[in-house]
């Protein structure tokens, strides 16, 4: 086992191994809990499915052949919201990457800008910084989460840029590919730690063309649930070579509407009804067998990169809004072993309505302008000069020389229409709320700088270094 997972907090440690507090409801108490799990987080894995309802999990992929089940029957589920916060791709998954809601890092666009992940690190840079030998992985088509992992001065070790694919539910199956196969070079390395991010994108945008209560938007679900079988038997086979257990933790970001707002189109989400900020957390910790099939009343999108780091034993942030669920007492005692989880899940679901009406239209107005600079550039700059490229590849006399003018004047205009909206939604997002609380930590220290230091875990205000072996043994 290696030594860098035996960092872990005193109490917390203290706390579980005497079996002090109980889990409310029908459940294990704490000292249930096998001490097992303290040394097993050598591997954590994290998947991302985009605009996934819960309740549409429940009815079409809780099924033996779904790997949201089996992940659900090794874990701990909660139904979720991100009721008073944007739903909202980026927001909502700068949310969960930073473990801080958008009154601090204000995000308010799928726009996506560097600047906010260097006063709010990301769980890859923070896992960089204090941990390098982690061995860390981005599995994700191009874009955000590939932007996210190369930025700052602690970059992810392999970022696996998806291309290809005709569709969405084939661009998924080539992550879930890469994904299984970086699962199972870790036999070959038993002894190095691992983080991986993987990150499936069908399910959203079946809601966005068709609807969240769609037969497409249904079959993402079966086919994500499929592709995370396959990403869970890999786990299980890495599992069975090496003894070692993994820690999985499967969320999404937001829901969908369930009527397309026109034929073969529709917005999708971004504003406050239950459909659209209905979310969900799976959280399997490695080890934790007497919680399987359970259910938490208190996770949060939050709670995410928290857990990930006291798995690999890394200092939490002051100004973390969320908390470790694994070792939380609130969150501990948030987890129930419901008769039906099904039921119970579902019950949960339908107990999330609407907001207060400030801050409903507040949060309309902001996802409204924090939208339009993304819309500009998606839906108008993005496919005129892609056009424009095409004549431009095809070196026809006259043609294309026109076609690369045009190209430069909309690449030139159209640029500064973007940035422009982009900073009134920004404005916009401020002045409702968003980015208006400062980090309490400094940023992290660029490599080579004066301020930069290898981390001392032994300082009095990180987790102490613990023989855990003595304690359980």
């Amino acid at each position: 086992m290696a030594p860098l997972n035996r960092f872990l907090c005193g109490a917390a440690v203290a706390g579980l191994i005497a079996g002090t507090g109980s889990v409310v409801g029908a459940q294990a108490g704490l000292s249930a809990l096998s001490a097992d799990w303290l040394l097993a987080a050598e591997h954590v894995l994290l998947i991302g499915t985009d605009g996934t309802n819960l309740d549409k999990i429940l009815e079409y992929a809780y099924n033996d052949d779904s790997g949201f089940k089996t992940l659900m029957d090794r874990g701990v589920t909660a139904a979720t919201s991100v009721i008073g916060h944007q739903a909202m791709s980026t927001p909502e998954w700068t949310t969960i990457l930073t473990g801080v809601w958008d009154d601090k890092h204000g995000v308010v666009s799928n726009l996506y800008r560097p600047e906010p992940y260097t006063a709010w690190p990301s769980v890859f840079n923070l896992i960089e910084y204090y941990k390098s030998e982690v061995d860390t992985t981005v599995v994700s088509p191009v874009g955000l989460f590939t932007e996210l992992g190369a930025i700052g001065g602690y970059p992810v070790d392999n970022i696996i840029g998806i291309t290809g694919g005709s569709n969405f539910a084939e661009v998924d199956a080539l992550v879930t590919d890469a994904t299984v196969a970086k699962i199972l070079a870790t036999m070959d390395n038993p002894d190095i730690s691992t983080f991986m991010f993987s990150y499936q994108s069908q399910v959203d945008n079946a809601g966005h063309t068709f609807g969240g209560g769609s037969q497409e938007y249904a079959q993402g679900v079966i086919n994500v649930g499929a592709n995370l079988q396959q990403i869970m038997t890999a786990v299980a086979q890495a599992e069975a070579a090496t003894g070692d257990r993994w820690t999985i933790i499967a969320v999404t970001d937001h829901g969908h509407m369930q009527t397309p707002t026109l034929p073969g189109f529709s917005f999708g989400h971004g504003f406050q009804s239950p459909n659209e900020t209905s979310s969900f957390v799976m959280f399997s910790l490695a080890g934790n067998e007497a919680q399987a099939g359970g259910q938490s009343l208190g996770y949060s999108l939050v709670d995410i990169t928290p857990t990930i780091l006291q798995a690999f034993g890394i200092p939490m942030r002051s100004d973390f809004d969320g908390a470790p669920m694994q070792t939380d007492p609130a969150l501990l005692n948030s987890v129930v072993m419901p008769v039906d989880l099904k039921q119970g899940l579902t019950d949960a679901i339908n107990s999330y309505g609407y907001p207060n009406i400030g801050t409903e239209i507040m949060l309309s107005l902001r996802s409204l302008a924090g939208g339009v600079g993304y819309v500009i550039q998606n839906y108008l700059v993005g496919p005129v000069d892609n056009y424009l490229q095409t004549l431009i590849d095809q070196d026809i006399f006259g043609i294309s020389l026109l076609a690369e003018g045009a190209q430069w004047v909309v690449r030139t205009v159209g640029g500064a229409v973007v940035d422009v909206t982009d900073q009134l939604g920004r404005a916009i997002g401020y002045l409702t709320g968003a980015g208006v609380i400062e980090p309490m930590d400094a940023p992290l220290p660029l490599p080579g700088s004066a301020e930069f230091s290898i981390p001392d875990f032994h300082a009095s205000d990180l987790p102490l270094a613990l023989d855990v072996d003595a304690l359980v043994g």
